[in-house]
């Protein structure tokens, strides 16, 4: 009943948002465009539907929205990230196909000695070297996700256990930190690095690697607070790694690291991410060349994510291009620059305010492109440092996440089933309460490196 109750919610909002006249300073197109982003949100956190119907309903609701056509709906569908996705789930099959997860599960079980928590901090630990090794937090997802799985087996700790919450948890919503602190790490750094300008990729590190670091051990803390105590992991039965690689171990290997090189070297060849990805889907599923078949392929892949992040991408699209998202931080502006804010409360006011913004803008580098450029406003008004609030605003995009749909990389831990969609809304807020914190706590640092909140 309380399902129903969300559904019926979510529609009314969206027939009450069509049927009322437009507020002031939107159109037609952009209050429709609200609406949808205000139903689907609904939907999307509750839960009321399976995540795929949302997104199916999002694309139908966008499609009958005036002004709207169905290619216009099925945007998303064609972006890169999406067809990224496909080529890293491509990938994150193959691992766990050849063996290669199961042979990184006994490492991990053996090297925690069957100890749950050792095993967790281990993890947590190893999130910022991983990230030089695999930039991208959704393929390392997709190669880390079937490991810790199969270690979590290997243990006797079943998908219901709190360590097994914790892990993927840790995965969905702080891995990411660790790519965004590197300048060639994600889609949130760059993007971000693209409209604030002028940053050497050390000039970016020494800037935000302290704050994203910190907030990863923090949030950390807080994850294994939060889940409570862990079971106890049945004794290391696992035995050391003697034999030698398969066939189709080596082949998934040698794919990945040519991927990787691919990925890494991106600054020659200029070619887009998900072109690598999709390359190493391919050679993957040929027949006798690569190490996965089309049925265990079309068996694994989640349609239901697939689904999701194109239906999201297609929201954000339509909230930038009919203005709706313009409006929103228009408003924001209106209600910052009216009044006289210590500087102070201004960071913890974004902060808060790009928790609230990301809510309906799903997309990463929509988000950025809409709230740096209303940050700098914001700082020009206040006289603060717009570069300083540029970059509150893309940690605070980053780590503050409260339902499962906000990323991708933690849509990809979501569906492995070892968490509910309110584990991802408590850890959210506590980490919304620690990027505060931690936003407060770096501008000392920041004005060290010469980037001081308010300029001299």
């Amino acid at each position: 009943m309380k399902k129903e109750l969300w559904l019926a919610i979510a529609l009314a909002a969206y027939a009450a948002a069509r049927v009322a006249p437009p507020v002031a300073d939107l159109t037609e197109a952009s209050q429709a465009a609200l609406a949808v982003t205000i139903a689907g949100t609904i939907l999307w956190i509750s839960e009321a539907v399976p995540l795929g119907v949302t997104a199916l309903l999002v694309v139908v609701l966008l499609a009958i929205n005036p002004g709207m056509r169905l290619p216009d709906a099925l945007h998303g569908f064609t972006s890169e990230v999406t067809f990224f996705l496909v080529g890293v789930a491509a990938i994150g099959i193959a691992v766990e196909a050849s063996g290669l997860a199961q042979r990184a599960a006994r490492f991990l079980a053996r090297s925690a000695k069957g100890n749950p928590t050792r095993l967790y901090v281990q993890m947590i630990v190893s999130l910022p070297a991983l990230a030089f090794l695999v930039p991208s937090a959704i393929t390392r997802n997709a190669i880390l996700i079937p490991a810790y799985r199969e270690a979590l087996d290997s243990m006797g700790v079943g998908k219901s256990g709190r360590v097994g919450r914790a892990l993927m948890l840790a995965l969905g919503m702080l891995n990411p930190l660790a790519s965004s602190a590197l300048l060639t790490g994600g889609i949130a750094s760059i993007a971000a690095a693209t409209l604030l300008g002028g940053f050497s990729w050390l000039g970016w590190f020494a800037l935000m690697a302290v704050p994203y670091y910190a907030l990863i051990f923090l949030g950390g803390i807080w994850l294994r607070m939060m889940v409570g105590p862990f079971e106890s992991g049945g004794p290391c039965s696992v035995k050391a790694i003697a034999e030698p690689l398969s066939t189709g171990e080596i082949k998934t290997l040698v794919i990945l690291a040519a991927t990787a090189l691919l990925w890494l070297t991106d600054a020659w060849h200029h070619l887009s991410p998900a072109i690598p990805a999709l390359m190493a889907a391919i050679v993957l599923l040929i027949p006798r060349i690569g190490s996965l078949t089309w049925k265990q392929f079309e068996s694994k892949l989640s349609w239901g994510l697939i689904l999701t992040v194109g239906a999201s991408m297609s929201l954000a699209h339509s909230m930038i291009d009919t203005g709706a998202a313009a409006w929103l931080g228009a408003v924001f502006v209106d209600h910052v620059t009216a009044v006289s804010v210590a500087p102070m409360a201004i960071v913890v006011l974004l902060v808060i305010t790009v928790a609230l913004v990301h809510l309906a803008i799903t997309n990463l580098a929509a988000c950025m492109a809409l709230l740096i450029p209303i940050a700098v406003t914001i700082a020009q008004a206040a006289h603060l440092n717009p570069l300083v609030c540029g970059l509150i605003v893309t940690i605070a995009v980053d780590a503050v996440i409260l339902y499962p749909v906000q990323t991708a990389a933690n849509l990809l831990a979501y569906e492995a089933g070892y968490f509910p969609s309110a584990d991802v809304r408590r850890l959210g807020l506590g980490m919304l309460v620690l990027t505060i914190a931690v936003a407060l706590l770096v501008l000392p640092y920041w004005s060290l490196l010469g980037l001081p909140l308010v300029p001299t």
